[in-house]
């Protein structure tokens, strides 16, 4: 049951096989599609300080993931799958021992990307709703390296990739770099968000809506 609490069901991803609801709504260790506050609220502290070279690091860290066609799933490597079912079996370069602790889901990739310890935090031990190794931050604070998380799912923000303008309403496709639903591989893509208020993106495609939020370091 201990293993059960980390279980954050990153369901909300487009074409999801759950259609995008949460396989944990209502359980208490899931991360339930109400889980991440997703009504408006004011603005942030200031930013948390970041390393020059956090955003490339985290980008390079997420890549390694990518490159080798990591394997979503709910637990560590040879540990039963709290969300697609079965056990975790990594083969060929998505087998490696420093990879092996980690949950291959959304938050846990995000974790494994900040340099988090295994086997991961979850989309509740994220900010908003957990504020202890991260926090909310405003859109136009945003920056390559910095994490999304809302709605049961958490994905890497990998910058933006048109016209520069964070004004509420403006539209903007940004990069994102992901571990999305069950029987997919780490993998990055372009999206499309509207921005809904100071701290939030929505996808305009579903009506998802994502916080800025960004690691504090210690």
């Amino acid at each position: 049951m201990g293993v059960l609490a980390l279980a954050p069901g990153c369901s909300a991803d487009p074409g999801s096989l759950t259609g995008g609801a949460n396989p944990y709504a209502g359980d208490p260790g899931g991360g339930a599609a109400d889980d991440d506050d997703d009504g408006p609220i004011g603005l942030p502290e200031p930013p948390p300080s970041r390393d020059n070279t956090f955003g490339d690091k985290t980008l390079y860290r997420a890549r390694l993931w990518i490159d080798a066609k990591m394997p979503y799933c709910g637990g560590p490597n040879g540990g039963k799958d709290l969300i697609c079912g079965g056990t975790c079996e990594r083969t060929g370069r998505a087998k490696k021992a420093e990879w092996d602790d980690y949950r291959t889901d959304c938050s846990g990739f995000v974790s494994w990307a900040w340099e988090l310890p295994p086997p991961g935090r979850t989309t509740r031990t994220l900010a908003p709703t957990d504020t202890s190794v991260s926090a909310v931050i405003t859109i136009a604070d945003l920056l390559p390296g910095d994490a999304l998380n809302g709605g049961g799912h958490a994905m890497i923000f990998g910058g933006w990739a048109d016209a520069e303008s964070t004004a509420i309403g403006t539209e903007r496709t940004a990069l994102i770099l992901q571990e999305s639903r069950c029987g997919t591989t780490a993998h990055e893509k372009t999206m499309e968000f509207k921005i809904a208020d100071a701290t939030t993106l929505q996808v305009i495609a579903d009506g998802r809506k994502f916080r800025a939020i960004r690691f504090k370091a210690k």
